[in-house]
């Protein structure tokens, strides 16, 4: 029986490495707006706290006249810092579930569930930073924020506009080349069906074939120099919240950004982890070993940086 029993936790041990690099993968994979942030490693010495370099101000760039006295400008703002906290999750097993031989299937299947889970809490963390922050632009060109309602439809302006706006204020470009959009599924609808944008987008489109990346898969195309991505990680909007003024949860809201609008915790340096605990693992709470759980937990950081200068957002409902 001792035999037996150290076997059995140490296979439960290799077991819960394999679950810890599988849930990283997952976690990593998953989030699309994780990719949109400036990923930043847990400083040394920094407690539960990230710090974010501050951005540099535009420097005046003027004529010299020889021997003459250059007055230097200031930095834009101070360090950006957030506080680092911790999620997770867990769930509990009966023992008699081990005469069924479901415990490893049943494990497994949950951890997956509890990764995804936690790949979109990442997402909404960064969400939380975006809503509210940055200027706001028209969803059509023509109607205004106090305007819109559950059937204002999101056309190809709202591209065009954002990048123009984005561009007036120099805002940087992705590594492509391009702003990036964040948009629901149904506004993505609205794009191609409502104005000539379809075939435009449709004309982008990027290879989604087998080993493409994340943001490939999401890619609905390119267009104004933005390219656009779809993920349905977005809460609806509340009667009245981000310019949606009928109907209770009758809309969403929209980001265009350049790099440098928020920053994320760097998830490689801050892995999900998996935990089991055998039976009686509770001491004297569990005397007879009836309770087995598993879980995971992980810690993250979204902050807003440079917003202002960096981020549009639109509010915009939906014809479907």
């Amino acid at each position: 029986m001792a035999y037996a029993s150290v076997s059995s936790a140490f296979l439960m041990k290799l077991f819960s490495k394999h679950l810890d690099k599988r849930s990283e993968k997952t976690l990593i994979d998953m989030p699309v707006l994780y990719e949109f942030a400036d990923k930043r490693p847990l400083p040394g010495k920094s407690g539960s706290t990230m710090f974010v370099p501050r951005h540099i101000a535009r420097n005046g760039i003027t004529a010299l006249t020889e021997f003459s006295i250059v007055t230097p400008s200031g930095t834009s703002a101070h360090y950006y810092s957030g506080t680092v906290a911790g999620y997770g999750d867990a769930k509990k097993y009966s023992d008699f579930l081990v005469s069924i031989a479901e415990v490893p299937t049943m494990i497994s299947d949950d951890i997956n569930a509890m990764t995804q889970y936690a790949a979109n809490k990442v997402d909404s963390l960064i969400i939380t930073q975006l809503c509210g922050a940055g200027t706001w632009v028209s969803p059509d060109g023509a109607t205004p924020n106090t305007d819109v309602i559950e059937t204002t439809a999101l056309k190809q302006r709202f591209l065009f506009d954002a990048r123009a706006t984005l561009g007036s204020k120099n805002a940087p470009k992705y590594s492509d080349g391009y702003y990036w959009a964040a948009i629901t599924p149904e506004g993505n609808h609205d794009l191609f069906v409502n104005t000539s944008a379809g075939n435009e987008l449709g004309s982008h489109l990027y290879r989604t074939d087998v080993g493409a990346s994340k943001l490939q898969r999401a890619t609905i195309g390119v267009l104004g120099g933005v390219r656009v991505l779809e993920t349905t990680n977005f809460t609806k909007l509340a009667n009245g919240a981000g310019g949606i003024s009928e109907g209770a949860n009758s809309g969403y809201q929209g980001f265009v950004m350049g790099p440098g609008a928020v920053a994320a915790v760097d998830l490689t340096t801050a892995r999900l982890k998996s935990f089991i605990k055998n039976f009686g693992q509770a001491g004297i709470y569990d005397p007879i070993d009836q309770v087995m759980t598993a879980g995971i937990k992980f810690y993250f950081c979204s902050i807003a940086m440079d917003t202002s200068n960096r981020l549009v957002r639109t509010a915009y409902g939906s014809t479907i």
